[in-house]
């Protein structure tokens, strides 16, 4: 089955125009954009006294090479015990799976590490008001930040071999907006407004997406297949035109004709039905119709769909 968002409300809608009709087909601009930019979204770098969700995050430079100093660390199942207390409190959900104690701030504060058994890892630094530190987040500040200076020292690395894979962190979020999904690349790419974090999927060998996740959350608030983001003009990093093809593709009856997919893309809708376009290589491209529930409906070479939203804009109609 296609992969669909699961909100309610879609963050775009594309309406399709025929040719009877006269309609032109809209779109509208998803909210935010990647870690690059977007005029919703902040990376929110960790400087200064900038209020986290539940405290004041570190500034860089209390985390500036740390760990700090060669004390006793705290023993593991110490770390697991006070970690658990703070992020209950701070209602953020995490089964510990790893945990230990790299250092303390130059305050004398201790800071724990913990990986989750699903989603982000977290560093919590125990402070009056604790704060609770995605580690994703901090793996694409710190990456962004070297890139833009490749001298600058490391500041808050999470250490856990668990934390530095984001596809398995993922993997669990992904499951439930697509279960055909196999990822095999995953990294935090923005924050959308306040109180929201953004994270791009790739999928081995079909479509990606992004998804978003309250901040220190695990629950999906909204999903985009990386097809309905590129008619928006939004570009996945983790997929190819070619994984595009091949999920379009992947929805044709085995008994109808063959296609060499190389490229595809999102036409639009119209009374639920969702369309798509599919180029085949050297041979004759097609229009795709599915049901609002995901089932292929019906094709039609691309000679025969200039009345659908204007046609075929990827795939030759002459056979």
């Amino acid at each position: 089955m296609p992969f669909f968002r699961t909100a309610g409300a879609l963050f775009a809608v594309l309406v399709l125009g025929f040719a009877a009709s006269g309609e032109a087909m809209a779109q509208a601009e998803p909210a935010g954009g990647n870690a690059t930019g977007g005029h919703e979204l902040s990376d929110n770098h960790h400087v200064g006294d900038h209020q986290g969700p539940i405290g004041p995050y570190l500034s860089a430079a209390e985390l500036r090479n740390w760990p700090q100093g060669s004390r006793r660390p705290v023993p593991e199942r110490l770390v697991r015990e006070r970690t658990a207390e703070i992020l209950a409190e701070a209602g953020t959900p995490c089964e510990i799976v790893a945990a230990h104690n790299p250092g303390e701030t130059r305050q004398r504060k201790e800071i724990y590490e913990v990986a989750c058994r699903e989603g982000p890892g977290y560093l919590v630094v125990a402070t009056d008001a604790p704060a609770v530190l995605n580690c994703l987040h901090l793996a694409a500040t710190e990456e962004a930040q070297r890139a833009a200076d490749a001298s600058r020292p490391v500041t808050s690395l999470c250490l856990l071999d668990q934390n530095k894979d984001a596809a398995a962190a993922l993997r669990p979020l992904a499951a439930r907006i697509d279960p055909a999904c196999a990822v095999d690349q995953a990294a935090w790419i923005g924050r959308v407004g306040e109180d929201q974090d953004r994270y791009e999927v790739g999928c081995d060998g079909r479509d990606g997406l992004w998804l978003q996740t309250r901040i220190n959350q695990t629950g999906v608030t909204e999903s985009f297949s990386c097809l309905e983001l590129a008619a928006m003009g939004e570009a996945c990093k983790f997929t190819t035109t070619g994984e595009q093809a091949a999920t379009v593709a992947s929805w044709l009856p085995a008994e109808g004709p063959g296609c060499g997919a190389d490229r595809a893309r999102i036409v639009g809708e119209a009374a639920g039905a969702r369309y798509y376009e599919l180029s085949c290589g050297a041979g004759s491209g097609m229009m795709l119709r599915l049901t609002p529930e995901g089932r292929f409906d019906r094709a039609w070479p691309c000679a025969e769909a200039s009345g659908i939203a204007g046609g075929c804009k990827l795939a030759r109609t002459e056979p």
